[in-house]
């Protein structure tokens, strides 16, 4: 179900360079919107990341970071159906090295969640990583996140991940090698 004045609400915190907790395909992330690097920090900073790990993207379509490739984005990303895969795309220096973690290459995941698909729309790609402290296990219901989180977030926001049990498939956007099933 999707809460629309939730959505909305979520959206115009994170517009406002805010960081949020929502429901992902298989857990909690924490998310903000990729250009802001301020919240970026605040991201890392709550969940006590080791900023060379990288963070993940989240966007609707492979074209809304298009700017920052340096390869062509595959057939088979861009038809995709099922579970979701996170694909590994070489970029360009215009790329932000917080996204990155100062390597050469992004972590993209094309969302086909409704939820999700509204917020960006709404908000442009967003930051995500799972809601919790680095080194815990991720958050896979509201409640675990209110308890452990909430302080710590702009917001929370209602709804219920996906169901997928397995983190996203791993992919190489250059050759489509899986890297993580």
């Amino acid at each position: 179900m999707i809460f629309v004045n939730d959505v909305k609400s979520n959206a115009d915190i994170l517009l406002s360079g805010g960081v949020s907790a929502i429901p992902t395909e298989g857990v909690w992330g924490l998310s903000c919107r990729v250009a802001s690097l301020a919240a970026i920090g605040r991201i890392l900073h709550i969940k006590q990341r080791d900023p060379t790990k990288g963070l993940i993207t989240l966007v609707t379509e492979f074209d809304d970071l298009a700017h920052w490739y340096a390869c062509p984005i595959l057939k088979d990303a861009e038809q995709e159906l099922n579970r979701p895969s996170t694909w590994i795309i070489p970029v360009n220096l215009q790329c932000p090295t917080l996204l990155t973690g100062g390597r050469q290459s992004l972590a993209v995941r094309r969302v086909t969640m409704p939820s999700l698909v509204r917020l960006i729309e709404l908000t442009g790609p967003l930051v995500s990583t799972s809601a919790n402290r680095s080194g815990r296990s991720a958050c896979v219901a509201r409640w675990q996140v209110m308890n452990q989180l909430a302080h710590l977030v702009d917001h929370v926001a209602r709804g219920r991940t996906q169901g997928y049990l397995k983190p996203s498939t791993i992919r190489d956007m250059q050759t489509g090698t899986i890297i993580r099933d």
